[in-house]
């Protein structure tokens, strides 16, 4: 008991406030900027501590007022309590409390770096910004929202395409910097509505939380408002002030030209505030949705609180640990249940994750010390979480959560312990049994067996596939088939015009008739009655020359009597020169007739006809290849409506018009990691799933085993053979195991992907638990000396 009565601080800010679990009264530390909450009952005795009332009767007036017995120990603990709290009016009190008033707190992970005291400048601004807080802004940023989250679904390809020029180093000076601005203006929202209802703002600086940067605005004041409504928006305001700052940016981007600076900074905006908001409406990081939902809860320190009551069930199940518990009532029991599941679920997995992935990374890369230093800020990081889901009431709170006075009356001594010594035999009945349970299951892990199975990701390819494509130039008249249909090698499949190749073909065969007809002219040579008549023609010929000739030196004498003119003279001897060309002429074709045809001619035209013959065969060949067969049998494999477009389009020679594939029997090649390869042999079951048919499972077997390692890092075809030597930075490498299925089903497609395991044996229980650490020992850790 304390040597003099207690006394309550005078100069201690007050409010009385409505929860979940009745009235409770929020009590803030002026000098030291402390808050703390307590229940009536709690304050009700506080405020009997005037200096004056003696312990005894403060204790006596407390169980007349609420019908409950309060020990005497009770009561001293209390005042205990809040004396090193620094609450009471004491010397000790006074020395050990003080203002805060260094600019850097905190803890490695945790620090804060006080900037400035914003109160007066909120003072002025606060009235110049008045029309934020009415509900016109809201509907209207709720529009914008609205209106940026559909302009961000139609044009996520656009969105990919321009955030991905975003990830270079050359940007990052203009992301920070408008990230800086967009940080501080979610601040200032934060702060701003705290002012808006009344409460002050004496602290606003900078943060790292676990190494990452981030701002900060001291609103505790808003735990001093009676309304639970206004201490909400003022947690409400930062995330949803830069929402609205993100919609408004989405917009712009939208509708600015891409080579703009305001399409720029929209970008960044777009992207940074996207991320930062998703991060700070999680409830599960102690951000503005951590405070939104323990305002809203009306539970203060909801994720402190809420492992150590999971912590304690554990406790309590295994039979480990203090039999004491919090007194909780059945909502906060069924808050903390759910709340600390999914937060330790979430931190277990974050733990797990950093074991896994960056801890095997920095094993395989031989980076012993970096495996150190990681161990060990892990071990930091989460310590205190383990201490807090498995520890005692004496965990200290983390540097941001507001501290908890919460001693509610407690039983009468003797009860308690009577309560204590049957939690205690419990827990050594549970104790015991979880023992006895340990040692029934440790030779299991000796003597039992199980499956070994390696599993990986897979491909589904054809066992055979054939393209089938046109063999000549042409338009495609039709298309006779459709995407899964069955065809069989030969089927036509499409078919080209050949209206102009059919008339080629005519033409040609007209011209060969005509060169074998003047073939067998020549090779039968001059008819007897030809030369019979050309005979009868020089003959002809010939008399008409004597005639002409008589004529002519008949003429001539005449002409020198003078009874003939001399044109008369000419006449004649035209007449004489005529005859004798004709006989000529008759002559000359009497001698080819009897001279037959000549050998050039027969052997040119007999050319003309071999080479009008090779044109009709060609044109043959042309008109069966208009129809395009299909080279296999299997199931067409092209989108029926690339196949319908297809009608009518000019295609040149080669032209794909589908491909077949032979579906009953698939190919499936399995990615199975480098260190798991050595339990695979040709022959052992596969089970797979595909992502199509998740209630489908397949079998097959181990058809064979590739003899080269895939290299993710490389480039696309590329591979590397086992021998070659790793770096530290590649990616994990995999090795392809085929397996061959039966699809006489037709569901499996060509594509499809899913997970594969490999059955590789029965193992011993202990065996397959310590394969892994045992191979990273013999391996990993081996070659570190």
């Amino acid at each position: 008991m304390m040597s003099s009565p207690p006394r309550l601080r005078d100069d201690l800010t007050v409010s009385q406030q409505d929860a979940a679990g009745g009235t409770v009264v929020i009590v803030k530390d002026p000098v030291s900027g402390d808050f703390f909450r307590f229940r009536e009952a709690e304050h009700f005795i506080a405020r009997q501590f005037d200096g004056a009332t003696p312990l005894e009767v403060i204790r006596r007036r407390t169980e007349e007022r609420f019908g409950a017995a309060l020990p005497a120990a009770t009561l001293a603990a209390f005042c205990n309590t809040l004396e090193r709290a620094g609450l009471l009016e004491s010397e000790d009190s006074s020395k050990r409390r003080g203002p805060k008033t260094g600019r850097v707190r905190g803890n490695l992970f945790r620090i804060r770096f006080k900037a400035f005291d914003p109160n007066e400048l909120f003072d002025r601004l606060v009235h110049r910004v008045w029309f934020c807080f009415t509900p016109s802004f809201i509907v209207v940023s709720a529009a914008v929202i609205l209106a940026a989250a559909a302009t961000l679904v139609a044009n996520w390809g656009d969105v990919r395409t321009d955030v991905s020029g975003l990830l270079r180093l050359t940007t990052l000076p203009q992301f920070l910097a408008v990230i800086f601005l967009v940080g501080s203006a979610h601040e200032f929202a934060h702060g701003l509505t705290c002012k808006h209802f009344g409460g002050a703002v004496h602290e606003m600086g900078f943060m790292l939380i676990y190494f990452q940067p981030a701002f900060y605005c001291n609103v505790s004041d808003a735990w001093l408002f009676p309304d639970k409504a206004k201490r909400l928006w003022v947690s409400f305001a930062g995330p949803y002030f830069e929402l609205f700052l993100w919609g408004v940016a989405t917009l712009a981007w939208r509708v600015t030209a891409p080579e703009t600076w305001i399409n720029y900074v929209a970008l960044i905006v777009m992207a940074g505030s996207g991320i930062s908001t998703l991060f700070n409406f999680n409830p599960f990081i102690k951000l503005d949705g951590y405070y939104l939902l323990s305002d809203y809860l009306d539970i203060p320190n909801l994720r402190r609180r809420s492992f150590r009551y999971v912590g304690s069930l554990l406790q309590r199940l295994f039979g480990f640990g203090n039999p004491a518990t919090e007194l909780l009532s059945a909502r906060e029991r069924r808050i903390f249940l759910l709340y600390g599941s999914v937060a330790l679920s979430g931190t277990l997995a974050l733990l797990a994750y950093v074991l896994t992935s960056l801890g095997g990374y920095l094993v395989e890369g031989r980076q012993a010390l970096a495996v150190l230093l990681t161990a060990g800020y892990v071990v930091l990081k989460f310590r205190r979480r383990f201490l807090r889901l498995f520890g005692t009431r004496g965990t200290p709170a983390d540097e941001d959560d507001d501290a908890d006075v919460d001693s509610a009356a407690a039983p009468a001594p003797s009860a308690s312990r009577h309560r204590d010594r049957t939690k205690r035999r419990r827990s050594w009945k549970r104790r015991h049994t979880w023992m006895a349970l340990a040692a029934a299951a440790l030779p299991l892990l000796f003597v039992g067996r199980m499956q070994l199975r390696v599993g990986g990701p897979f491909t589904v390819l054809p066992v055979h596939n054939a393209d089938v494509r046109t063999e000549i130039d042409g338009i495609i008249e039709s298309v006779n088939v459709t995407e899964g249909d069955h065809v069989r090698a030969g089927d036509v499949i499409a078919r080209l015009a050949d209206r102009e190749t059919r008339a080629q073909l005519e033409q040609t065969e007209a011209q060969m008739q005509q060169a074998r007809a003047r073939l067998r002219l020549l090779q039968a040579g001059p008819a007897q009655d030809s030369i019979q008549l050309a005979r009868t023609a020089v003959q002809r010929a010939q008399d008409g020359l004597k005639y002409a000739v008589a004529r002519l030196d008949r003429n001539k004498k005449l002409a020198e009597t003078g009874v003939m003119t001399r044109i008369e003279l000419e006449n004649t001897q035209e007449q004489a020169d005529a005859a004798k060309s004709d006989l000529a002429e008759a002559d000359r074709k009497l001698q080819v007739l009897l001279r037959g045809s000549r050998p050039e001619e027969i052997d040119a035209t007999r050319a003309e006809i071999a080479r009008l013959d090779a044109q009709q065969r060609y044109l043959a060949d042309q008109l069966t290849r208009v129809e395009v067969r299909s080279p296999a049998t299997g199931v067409v494999a092209t989108p029926a409506r690339q196949l319908k477009e297809m009608a009518g389009q000019a295609v040149p020679k080669g032209a794909l018009i589908t491909k077949v594939f032979d579906m009953e029997k698939l190919t499936v090649d399995i990615a199975i990691p480098e260190k798991e390869v050595a339990e695979v042999r040709v022959g052992q079951p596969v089970a797979l799933k595909a992502r199509a048919y998740p209630n489908e499972t397949f079998h097959g077997t181990v058809a064979s085993i590739a003899t080269s390692v895939q290299l993710p890092t490389s480039p696309a075809g590329s591979e590397a053979t086992i021998a070659e030597p790793t770096t530290a930075s590649a990616a994990p490498r995999t090795i392809l195991v085929t397996t061959e299925i039966d699809n006489g089903s037709l569901m499996l497609k060509p594509g499809m992907t899913g997970q594969a395991k490999v059955a590789c044996g029965t193992r011993r229980l202990i065996d397959l638990v310590t394969r892994r650490l045992a191979r990273t020992v013999k391996v990993e850790f081996w070659s570190w000396w």
